[in-house]
């Protein structure tokens, strides 16, 4: 009964959902208070991810979002997560330990976003240990300091090789020029969750640029969570107090001169585990891991008198990860003899990479570029004061080239092709083709119909780890998994305010690698399963007015399924509904930012489901109560609403229940030079 009133309820929001964006679209123009001349004619962005360099957004061979500082500020957005959470096809989900992204219709638990490739200007920033990247608090750079972040669906092996899975997500951070001075952001809000972050930026008269930044993070998490599954004396009768805390700290410098920009980050965090993953010791403050990454690039780029566009980067990086597990070695049971186990991962790698763009014959815009990554350091340990568990200690090295001609074979109608060709010092070799085809049939009408394929190599974490008999074995052979994706794609401007994008695409994956249970020793072990066949659609509207109204509307539906069984895959909401509006300056120099993010049922590992569920947020800005200080509250889960996420492999827990209302009072001063 109490299922049945849910989904009655989550039914009669949707409708309110829709009514909300019916009104949103068919509003007049006296219902808002605009007239013919206040409309804002909207110049179409551009975008740089898709094409390795500038175009416009109806030109690039892909469905593009873009999320822009201002939004990040408006929206109250407190990471990545927040981030993605509001893009049509993305979603999230987080197991008290780590944040994982998932994209359309494919968010296999525990997968640690390794099929999704992340930017930082430029600069790849999945390491080489677990190709994963951390999309929550310790993101590579701060969101403060992020000036737009450019999300590109679809396969993108063809320019990106390893790891552009399902996408490629670009963050650009600010230039000294958007600081000019000081700026010192500090909030503080719900489980004493408290933040601070300096920032300098400056351009100075003889052309050097400079950003600097600091970041400080720390939470409590919850401090009593309640999981059925240890509803036993012996573990705490279900309880997790006080074993949710998080910190991060996070640096970022970037310094540029003329053609060349040198950038650097560092950051670490430190989480507390309070699900008791891998039989380890429920409710202990022992189970934790630490992760830091390191990185600085220096980059050149140079437009030529004839048009040719060069750049090369070269880069270093570094990725270190520690866990500590407690583990209960008695023989009883009775926590008598508590083990801290210990794993450690690090990986070293420094790469180059140099790209050439130049224009033949008026209608061919050609990309030449060739990358060369060198994994130095691949080194993995686990141990307790007995015994060492297994130990790797490989190296490896990859180089790839691509090829990439945008043809213009008709005013209207333009033909991108795309190749990239990979080899692998211990896998097999890897050729990716895109061709795309964008076509204006009209004025104001878009229409693209692209074909890509993309890769993912097993990683060092897939291929080898061993504890001998412990948790986790490796496998006996593990392939590439690979994707061939198919998407018709419509951009409609509708009027000089709102916007139309619609796309159904169609992903084959072949070999998909995930992480299951050896039914014959109860070992966990990284298998290729069978294909997968994802296929879905999403429409967007957008709506942007020039007296400060802005917000977008989508509707997404996406399914994916085994194709020899037709099982549908876990963790996969079939539907999401999103609606996202900021208001002009109300009283007071007041704006509000909302979001509302719908989720229907994801199935579990245990082929139950965690049940849908509708998310509102709200902040409340001003920039205008004192000079140069921007003041905004933000409550996220405003109703609070109960819901949860699918366990992964490790996890003895079938889901795991997320956070209920949350705050944030966050206040920003910039100090002028």
């Amino acid at each position: 009964m109490s299922f049945l009133k849910s989904k009655i309820k989550h039914k009669a929001l949707i409708a309110s959902l829709i009514l909300a964006s019916s009104f949103y679209v068919n509003a007049s123009e006296e219902a808002f208070g605009f007239d013919d001349e206040s409309l804002l004619f909207a110049d179409i962005e551009s975008v740089f991810t898709a094409s390795k360099y500038s175009q416009k957004v109806t030109e690039a061979p892909a469905r593009i979002s873009i999320v822009t500082a201002k939004e990040i500020q408006q929206y109250g957005y407190r990471s990545m997560v927040d981030v993605l959470n509001t893009l049509p096809g993305f979603q999230t989900s987080y197991d008290r330990s780590f944040s994982y992204v998932g994209a359309r219709g494919f968010a296999i638990p525990g997968d640690y976003n390794s099929r999704i490739l992340l930017l930082v200007d430029g600069h790849r920033v999945n390491e080489n240990i677990y190709s994963g990247m951390i999309i929550d608090n310790g993101l590579a750079v701060n969101i403060d300091i992020i000036d737009r972040i450019e999300v590109v669906r679809g396969s993108g092996s063809s320019l990106y090789g390893n790891g552009a899975f399902f996408g490629v997500i670009n963050i650009m951070t600010k230039r000294g020029r958007d600081l000019q001075g000081v700026q010192t952001i500090v909030s503080t809000g719900s489980q004493n969750t408290h933040t601070a972050t300096v920032s300098y930026g400056n351009r100075f008269d003889n052309g050097v640029e400079v950003l600097l930044s600091g970041s400080y993070y720390e939470s409590d998490g919850d401090d009593k969570l309640y999981y059925p599954e240890f509803d036993d004396p012996t573990t705490n009768n279900g309880f997790a107090t006080s074993v949710d805390s998080g910190k991060n700290d996070n640096l970022f410098a970037k310094l540029a001169y003329n053609n060349f920009t040198v950038t650097a980050s560092y950051q670490e965090q430190e989480k507390v585990n309070p699900t008791g993953s891998y039989e380890t010791v429920f409710n202990s403050p022992i189970t934790r891991g630490w992760e830091q990454t390191f990185y600085v690039d220096a980059k050149y780029q140079e437009l030529l008198s004839d048009g040719t566009d060069i750049s090369a980067r070269i880069f270093y990086d570094e990725y270190n990860y520690m866990g500590h597990w407690a583990y209960d070695y008695s023989d009883e049971g009775d926590l008598s003899d508590i083990v801290n186990w210990q794993d450690e991962a690090n990986g070293k790698w420094w790469g180059s990479e140099l790209m050439v763009t130049k224009e033949f014959f008026q209608n061919h815009r050609v990309t030449l570029g060739g990358e060369y990554r060198n994994n130095f350091d691949e080194k993995s340990k686990s141990w307790d004061i007995y015994e060492v568990f297994q130990v790797i200690d490989t190296n490896s090295y990859t180089w790839g080239v691509y090829l990439q001609d945008n043809i213009q074979l008709h005013e209207n109608l333009v033909l991108n092709l795309g190749l990239r060709y990979d080899y692998f010092s211990e896998l097999d070799n890897s050729t990716n083709p895109r061709i795309a085809a964008i076509w204006d049939p009209i004025d104001n009408t878009t229409v693209k119909l692209i074909y890509g394929s993309a890769y993912r190599a097993p990683n060092v974490y897939e291929l080898y780890y061993d504890d001998i008999g412990i948790s986790q074995k490796a496998p006996d052979q593990l392939s590439p998994e690979t994707i061939n994706s198919i998407e018709l794609i419509l951009e409609q401007r509708l009027n000089n305010s709102l916007n139309l994008v619609a796309s159904l695409y169609q992903n084959k994956i072949e070999k998909l690698i995930a992480l299951t249970t050896d039914p014959s020793d109860d070992l966990l072990v990284f298998e290729n399963q069978n294909d997968v066949t994802a296929k879905g659609f999403e429409i967007e509207l957008q709506g942007h007015w020039q007296n400060g109204w802005n917000g977008a509307f989508s509707y997404t539906y996406q399914n994916s399924e085994f194709d020899i069984s037709a099982i549908t895959l876990p963790n996969v909401p079939q539907d999401q509904v999103k609606l996202n509006i900021t208001t002009p300056e109300l009283a007071y120099g007041f704006t509000a930012g909302l979001n509302l993010q719908y989720e229907s049922a994801r199935k579990t590992l245990q082929n139950n489901h965690a049940e849908s569920y509708l998310l509102t947020n709200l902040t409340v800005l001003n920039k205008t109560l004192v000079n140069n200080l921007d003041l905004s509250f933000g409550i996220y889960n405003l109703f609070d609403e109960h819901y949860s996420f699918p366990g992964s492999e490790e996890h003895l827990q079938d889901q795991i229940a997320q956070d209920g209302r949350t705050v944030r009072l966050r206040l920003a001063y910039t100090f002028d030079l």
